[in-house]
């Protein structure tokens, strides 16, 4: 019998991080309800986009993968260990079926991070239309071993450096306001705060509350 979703990700987060680790984890997640579950919405004029750093990624290396059988068996392995669930594992094949591509940071041959791009549309509803050529920048993560070496912005920077190479006119991305880690990040990046909103689907249509952003302190 397969077991529910989050108590997969609660026992995969419990084997891997620890008790102590686990109830911080808990926190957050109280303190994301608390939030309404709110996110900052960034964009990025790839027209006039000029990169803040040089090509110097601290010894790492951006790799970019278009279909699954870009995947090395180690690289399947190393990205399946942050594989929660078993609808985490059809999700990462779907995404390349709907046309995302997976930017992979590595340290010496070792995946650090990744995130994901979309071009002209996104996996899930978003906050407004997309342009045919806007690039939607989402899930990024950075395993704990690597964690404090600004890899994320790193990754970012030189994955908005290609895609203004590739004359895509925009780049959007979004991060929850509680995770405060995730908008010191992105302050690191050329991305502009736009504003803060929440989302929801109801009857099949999304709903979208805006709110003034004189509060973001990314």
């Amino acid at each position: 019998m397969q077991l529910p979703d989050f108590i997969e990700r609660f026992l995969h987060y419990l084997k891997h991080h620890g008790f102590g680790a686990t109830m911080r984890r808990i926190g957050l997640s109280l303190q994301r309800v608390g939030t309404g579950n709110r996110f900052v919405l960034y964009s990025c004029d790839l027209g006039s986009f000029r990169p803040e750093t040089t090509d110097d990624l601290n010894g790492g290396k951006v790799e970019r993968k278009d279909v699954p059988g870009e995947l090395s068996p180690q690289e399947m392995a190393e990205i399946g260990s942050n594989w929660k669930t078993t609808r985490d594992k059809r999700r990462l094949r779907e995404r390349f079926e709907q046309g995302a591509s997976l930017w992979l940071f590595k340290v010496e041959g070792k995946i650090a991070g990744y995130g994901w791009t979309m071009i002209g549309h996104t996996v899930e509803r978003h906050y407004f239309p997309l342009g045919a050529n806007d690039a939607h920048l989402f899930d990024f993560f950075v395993f704990p071993e690597f964690r404090g070496r600004r890899i994320n912005p790193l990754l970012v920077n030189c994955i908005l450096k290609q895609l203004a190479l590739e004359n895509k006119p925009r780049a959007f991305i979004e991060a929850a306001v509680w995770n405060r880690p995730q908008l010191s990040s992105l302050g690191r990046t050329p991305f502009k705060p736009i504003g803060k909103a929440w989302k929801c689907c109801v009857f099949g249509r999304v709903l979208v509350v805006w709110s003034r952003t004189d509060m973001i302190r990314a």
